[in-house]
Order: C-alpha cells, then structure tokens, then sequence
C-alpha cells in the first residue's frame, strides 16, 4: 500500500514518522544537556534513517524534479552512506576499539569507493541491473565488519561472553547489520520496499535502543556516584565542623588560662599565689587545694589572704572576675 501520489509505501511512511519523533527527542536532550556528546551519535544515526527512507520511499519518481539515473543514484547513496555509519558508531558509542579500521578506513575503500564505481558504471551502460552487480562488495565487506565486531566485543569484555551487557551487544550488533547484509538480496529478489524498510529500520533501531539503555544505566551509574560523593562530603563536612569547634574549644581555653596567667604576673603573684589564684578561678576550695598542691589548709588560706590584698578584693568572685579581665 503507498501513499497517494507518491512511491512511498505505508510502513516507510510509518518508520519516517516513528524515527521523527525521535530526531525532535533527541534534538532537545541535546540542547538540555549539551556536554553529552552520546547525543550527537544518535542524532545522526536517526537523521540518516529519516534520509534513507525519504529517498528510498520517492526515488526514483517520474513526477518529480530530476532524470531517472540522478534520482536513483541519491537513492542507492544513501543505502550506501547508512552502513557507513555503523562502524563509526559502534566504535564511539560501544567503545569498540577494535572497529577503528573500519570506522575511518574500511567504509571509505570497501563502500564509498564501490558506490562510485556503482555511479560510474550505471550511467555509462544505462542498466541498474549491471551496476547492481557491485554490490557483491558491500556484502562481501558486511561479512567482515561481523567478524571484526565479534571480537571487538570479545576483546571489550576479554572473552567473557558470560556477562549479559556482552550478550546484549553481540546479538542486537549482529541483529542491527545482518539486515544491511541481505540488502543486495532484497533488491535482487524484488521483495518490496516494506520488506527493505522493515529489516533496516528494525536493527538500526534496535541499535539505536541498546545504545540508549546503556547510556541511561551509565547516567545512573553516575548519580548514583554523585549522591554517595555527596553523602561522604556531607559526612566529611560535619567531621570537619566538630574538629573546628573542638579546636576552636582548645584555643579559647588556652587563650583564657594564658589571660589568667598574664593576669596573675599583673597583680605580682608568687608562683604559689598564681597555683592557688588558677585554682580558685576553677572554684575549688581551700581544703581541696592543700590536698592538690600538698600544702596545710592553714598554708592556703594566708596564701589566699596576700591574693585578695594584692589583687584588692575581698572574696572569691571579685577576684575571679578580676582574674578574667580581658
């Protein structure tokens, strides 16, 4: 079923709807957060999706602009330039390190190349069925990008097939590029361009999805990290407060005991009268003095005598107050 007036059919229309959506979504995360450069990735996977369905659904088309072998030359470029982006995906969205061949090389000789040569020869014989005949490379070159993506994944998680974030990886990859493999085989068995649209918009977006669920566990994963970094400094924090004050204690009470024995020199205490004047400032009295400084009671209360007469004051508050005069 097509939509009227044009080559396009419904499930085509339906995809270019579906990955629309998705553009805008992806188009306004970016502008929320602009430092996630993931976005970018995708952003672009899905604008060559909406591309390639744009042009595979209306070209070539005798109502509009343009001759048959232009407009079918844009249509197999963008089947061209979609796979391209695979392997540059993968390797930055994946961290495949492995894929970095085909990222920056391989697309360039084994499909941008043939896609030139598929231009070349088309227009100079005129026949698409004989240009077709290049696309034997492109599969032949899909084959290989498989071989390389399973052990581009074997080498990420070093062999260990058992984790499921591997599992995951090995079947959506497969999954997202066998349909780009047996591309030549839809076209050459005229299966329809639903068939066509079905296949690689299905593993493109399913890609597209394992890409997001990792980028979503990873942002969770990382506020996770914050919320327990934040917890550690607000425990550190409090840490920190109670040293402060504890030092803060410190500092006060030797800034006060060395006031008091500044205070004491003033008023021309004996080394005696300043341990019984520091004493009395503490509020101990006379019998538990003698006890501390193993004196007589007797000996304490003359000693406190010469304190109040010196320091001109007549009982034990006075001469606190006076003691702690700043």
């Amino acid at each position: 079923m097509l939509l009227p007036g044009t080559q396009m059919h419904v499930i085509t229309f339906l995809f270019i709807c579906i990955e629309t959506v998705i553009l805008l979504y992806l188009i306004i995360y970016r502008l929320a957060r602009p430092d996630d450069k993931s976005t970018i990735l995708n952003i672009i996977l899905i604008g060559l999706l909406i591309l390639y369905n744009v042009t595979g659904g209306f070209l070539p088309d005798p109502n509009l602009p343009g001759s048959y072998f232009l407009q079918t030359s844009i249509a197999y470029a963008t089947g061209f330039i979609t796979p391209c982006y695979f392997p540059y995906y993968v390797y930055n969205s994946f961290s495949l390190k492995k894929m970095k061949f085909h990222a920056y090389r391989g697309v360039i000789l084994f499909l941008v190349l043939p896609y030139i040569l598929f231009v070349i020869l088309f227009v100079g014989s005129g026949k698409l069925d004989t240009a077709k005949n290049l696309l034997i490379i492109p599969v032949i070159y899909a084959l290989w990008v498989i071989i390389t993506l399973v052990g581009a994944v074997k080498y990420k998680y070093h062999s260990n097939f058992r984790k499921q974030a591997a599992k995951e990886e090995i079947a959506v990859l497969f999954l997202s590029l066998t349909p780009w493999v047996g591309l030549p085989a839809i076209d050459y068995f005229n299966l329809g361009q639903a068939v066509e649209a079905t296949t690689t918009n299905a593993g493109f977006l399913l890609l597209l999805a394992l890409q997001l669920k990792q980028h979503i566990a990873k942002l969770k994963e990382e506020h996770e990290r914050l919320i327990t970094s934040e917890e550690k400094l607000l425990k550190w924090n409090e840490q920190l407060q109670e040293e402060v004050n504890k030092r803060t204690q410190e500092l006060e009470k030797l800034s006060r005991e060395e006031r008091l024995a500044q205070n004491c020199k003033n008023f021309r205490f004996t080394s005696r009268e300043i341990e019984i004047a520091l004493l009395i400032y503490k509020g101990y009295p006379h019998k538990q003095i003698a006890e501390i400084l193993f004196i007589a009671e007797r000996t304490v209360a003359k000693h406190v005598q010469n304190i109040f007469e010196k320091a001109k004051v007549s009982n034990r508050l006075e001469l606190s107050r006076k003691l702690d005069m700043v």
